[in-house]
């Protein structure tokens, strides 16, 4: 049964290698170490120990709540929640000896943690959901409007518990550590040609306006939040600034990969890629200027895959 499975995950792996490319996946193997590297050496202190510790387990568990391969795994396997278990073991592994190797106590908090998130299974079809809230969002943000509608029942009542909460030191970090990651993945689809059309600009005009779209509209999340942990909590204000600052910057770093990448009706391997070393920068804030350098390399890789489809609109 594992075997089954592990050679499913490698077949997969060699496919999206294979998409990506040679220099895409030397460049991503050498961004993989220099992570490890992050890790291991922000992994030495009790206080960062356990800040990567809660951050794993939190992107674990969006991971959980995302898969689309539950079905699959009931259908074919005889013990689904085991198998996914295994592979989230496996992804903590190395931050598990990490913890290890310095002798820090949340490496097997780290994995006990992941068993009860093996359990989690919330049916998130929701496509005929329509509220007031989706509405009030500007039609050319197709990508909120299709995501809010995925992960309205994530979304609403992490920000409505966060907001009753703001008191508590942890509340306010972790919602708009949770809202950040989710709407990222708003981005994940290619809308078709038509689609992309019908805003009539050309290719600097759209990333301008779908970067600027997506900041507001997570600014509208995540200020409310800071504010009120800056009411209560005000001599840590710095610790929810610091994210929204890092997650502002993950938005416009996710527009301008998606459309680097971008192939009408399609979920790109290589996009996926990039958004998720991107979304470990959440967890090694030292990452960030790397994510930074790639912003204005994947902007005008954006600009130059956009102007095939859209070079009747450039003046």
């Amino acid at each position: 049964m594992i075997k089954a499975l592990l050679y499913i995950r490698i077949r997969q792996f060699n496919r999206g290698v294979r998409r990506i490319g040679l220099f895409r996946t030397i460049f991503v193997a050498g961004l993989i170490g220099f992570v490890g590297f992050t890790v291991f050496v922000t992994s030495a202190t009790e206080s960062t120990s356990t800040g990567l510790s809660l951050a794993f387990l939190a992107l674990i568990t969006m991971v959980q709540l995302k898969r689309n391969d539950k079905l699959f795994l009931k259908s074919n396997f005889s013990n689904p929640k085991m198998l996914m278990l295994y592979e989230y073991v496996l992804l903590a592994i190395p931050i598990a000896g990490c913890l290890l190797v310095h002798q820090q106590i949340p490496a097997l908090a780290l994995l006990v943690g992941l068993v009860p998130i093996v359990h989690l299974d919330v049916k998130t079809k929701y496509s005929a959901l329509n509220t007031r809230l989706q509405q009030r969002i500007p039609n050319d943000a197709i990508e909120w409007k299709a995501g809010l509608r995925k992960q309205f029942f994530i979304i609403v009542p992490v920000w409505t518990l966060a907001v009753f909460t703001s008191f508590f030191i942890g509340s306010v970090p972790v919602a708009i550590f949770i809202l950040g990651i989710s709407t990222l993945s708003f981005f994940e689809t290619c809308e078709p040609i038509p689609v992309l059309l019908s805003y009539e600009l050309c290719a600097k005009q759209l990333l301008f306006l779908k970067t600027r779209r997506q900041l507001q509209l997570f600014s509208l999340l995540a200020l409310p939040l800071i504010a009120l942990f800056m009411v209560f909590i005000p001599d840590l204000w710095y610790i929810p600034v610091a994210e929204y600052v890092i997650f502002c910057s993950l938005q416009v770093y996710t527009v301008l990969v998606k459309y680097a990448f971008f192939e009408p009706n399609q979920t790109s391997a290589a996009a996926q890629t990039f958004v998720g070393l991107g979304a470990l920068s959440c967890i090694i804030p030292v990452f960030l200027p790397v994510i930074w350098l790639l912003t204005g390399w994947f902007y005008k890789k954006s600009v130059n895959n956009l102007n095939q489809f859209l070079d009747d609109y450039n003046s």
